[in-house]
């Protein structure tokens, strides 16, 4: 497990064996977590696993001689979305926000490529787990709120968040003013992913790889995210999974998020760092 110091990009992690036994109603974190969670801790969670899956879950401290943390009402829904029959072994990454990400090792210690079964998210529900659109975003190599994962539909832009245009005055926030950049402004109404503006992929002839590393001003802290990308059949770009880069930024409808790439020689953009300007709205 991972903990204390996130300088070397790495997340915390926990693992954890599945027993039927023991762990039918609520996850249990491991007590040498705790440090790893944050000061403020989140009274909701959001638990996804690598094959699509999402769930929101509760965290509740348990009083006693030991501190310990449990995730609650979800755990058993998690259980049968995944055929977990006892046994396997569970990664749990931690985002530092709010977000645990996790794959599934089997009996042969083989990293589980996933079900059948395909969900895009299971809201905590009294029922078996009712789909409901997300507006979390993802952490690490993962869509947290991929909600149209695997529909090819167009996209509506003006649902997704605003883009302003280019300005020069805003290069003075960045690492390198040469460098490829945009503003974007939050859309309450969809956080889920970010349009890269076609100006901009245009201009700079920019390409994108699969998954692209997110640099924020909590990234020394926490760790570098990872985002897929999106390409639509009318070319527009999407980093998919952002709402969790809002909300761990904390970025409200008064701020504006500038947005720096970092390209290779041929134009690849591997790599798109952000700073945060508080209360101010670029024309």
């Amino acid at each position: 497990m991972n903990k204390g110091n996130y300088s070397d990009h790495r997340l915390p992690k926990f693992f954890k064996i599945y027993l039927p036994g023991e762990s039918e109603d609520d996850l249990e974190i491991p007590v040498s977590f705790n440090g790893c969670l944050p000061d403020s801790k989140p009274g909701n969670v959001t638990v996804r696993s690598i094959y699509g899956n999402v769930w929101k879950l509760e965290l509740k401290k348990r009083c006693g001689e030991i501190e310990k943390f449990v995730m609650v009402d979800g755990w058993k829904r998690i259980v049968k979305n995944e055929d977990l029959t006892g046994g396997e072994f569970l990664a749990f990454e931690f985002d530092g926000y709010g977000i645990f990400n996790f794959c599934i090792y089997g009996s042969a210690t083989c990293k589980r490529l996933g079900n059948s079964v395909k969900t895009k998210e299971m809201e905590e529900d009294a029922s078996d787990g009712e789909d409901d659109k997300s507006s979390d975003g993802i952490t690490v190599i993962d869509d947290d709120d991929d909600d149209d994962d695997g529909d090819d539909e167009a996209l509506d832009v003006d649902d997704d968040v605003e883009c302003d245009d280019n300005d020069d005055e805003l290069r003075k926030y960045l690492d390198d003013r040469d460098d490829p950049f945009f503003t974007a402004i939050i859309n309450p109404k969809r956080l889920s992913q970010l349009l890269i503006p076609t100006r901009v992929v245009k201009d700079y002839d920019l390409s994108f790889p699969e998954v692209i590393s997110i640099v924020d001003p909590l990234t020394a802290k926490f760790g570098t995210l990872e985002k897929k990308i999106k390409v639509q059949d009318n070319g527009s770009v999407y980093i998919q999974g952002f709402g969790s880069v809002f909300r761990r930024n904390n970025v409200k409808t008064t701020d504006t998020m500038i947005c720096e790439f970092k390209k290779s020689g041929n134009g690849l953009a591997h790599t798109m760092k952000i700073y945060v300007v508080r209360g101010m709205i670029f024309p």
